[in-house]
């Protein structure tokens, strides 16, 4: 072992000294009883510590706003506070805490510890993300088309084809898996395929989401299907089921009913309105077609004739 003249032992000593001094005060963030991942929802506790146990009365919070690209405190009352409303920070026996109720998405992103009015890295804090994890409502929609989410059924003509497609909010890509009320299938798959549809294929089908990790975030959605025989069904629902050639012909067979029924109407119309006139004219003028024996009509008078009829 090397010996150490008393210079020697003095520059050593200096040095540990200046060492504990550039090292006190150096403040730290952890989550404070947490284990496992954070969920929606749940409650959350930060602390602030400083090595050698120093004063944290100059220390504060902070979280990173990505919209304004700056760290807000969260103790202090300015402008900004009111974004953190639901946020508290407690200085409770030498104990420098951050307590959030209730996480939502926007609480989630970097937090730290800083001694306010900091000047240099010495008295910032590592950053500590708080990431949360999610799994917010199943929709389910109509495959590869803009028709938007369906609601709690659907009807569909019987021979079609349906496919739907299921999906979810989540923190991370879910899980789907497809099944039919009284049966004992599962299709592991977030769309469903159903060609030629027989009204034995009617019933409750459900898609389920699972977190990939954390099973206890479960969601799910059931529509229940209905199936028309010959009897064609003009909702909303089975028209957009119809494939591009039927709903073409959906649109255009009634366009040309209707066109055809105004075509009728505007010839028939303005033959009656003719023969209408010229019943009129001829009436006005004392003129009528032969009387006949048996015929009610009588024959006006034009020549003053006081002879009778004799056929």
């Amino acid at each position: 072992m090397a010996q150490f003249g008393p210079r020697g032992w003095l520059l050593a000593v200096a040095l540990s000294a200046t060492l504990r001094v550039c090292q006190a005060g150096f403040p730290t963030i952890r989550l404070s009883d947490q284990e496992g991942p954070i969920l929606e929802g749940s409650n959350l506790t930060l602390e602030c510590l400083i090595d050698d146990g120093d004063d944290l009365s100059e220390f504060t919070f902070q979280k990173y706003s990505k919209w304004l690209h700056s760290w807000i405190s969260l103790d202090k009352t300015h402008e900004l506070r009111c974004w953190f409303y639901d946020v508290a920070v407690s200085r409770d026996n030498g104990r420098l805490l951050l307590k959030i109720s209730d996480l939502q998405s926007w609480h989630a992103g970097p937090y730290r510890c800083a001694r306010m009015n900091a000047t240099n890295n010495n008295t910032v804090s590592n950053e500590l993300d708080v990431h949360l994890e999610y799994l917010h409502s199943v929709f389910v929609g109509h495959l590869n088309t803009w028709c938007g989410t369906i609601g709690d059924s659907i009807t569909v003509l019987e021979g079609s084809d349906l496919q739907l497609q299921c999906l979810a909010d989540a923190s991370q890509p879910p899980l789907y898996e497809w099944t039919r009320e009284g049966d004992d299938w599962i299709l592991p798959s977030s769309s469903l395929s159903l060609t030629k549809i027989t009204e034995e294929q009617a019933g409750t089908y459900t898609c389920q989401a699972h977190h990939p990790t954390l099973p206890q975030l479960s969601k799910s959605k059931s529509i229940h299907l209905h199936v028309e025989g010959s009897k064609r069904s003009f909702t909303f629902d089975s028209v957009l089921s119809f494939s591009t050639p039927m709903l073409a012909l959906a649109v255009a067979l009634p366009a040309v009913l209707l066109l055809l029924l105004i075509l009728v109407f505007a010839f028939l119309i303005p033959r009656h309105r003719a023969a209408a006139m010229k019943k009129m004219a001829l009436e006005e003028s004392g003129q009528r077609t032969p009387i006949y024996k048996g015929s009610l009509d009588s024959v006006p008078s034009v020549v003053g004739d006081t002879q009778p009829l004799v056929m």
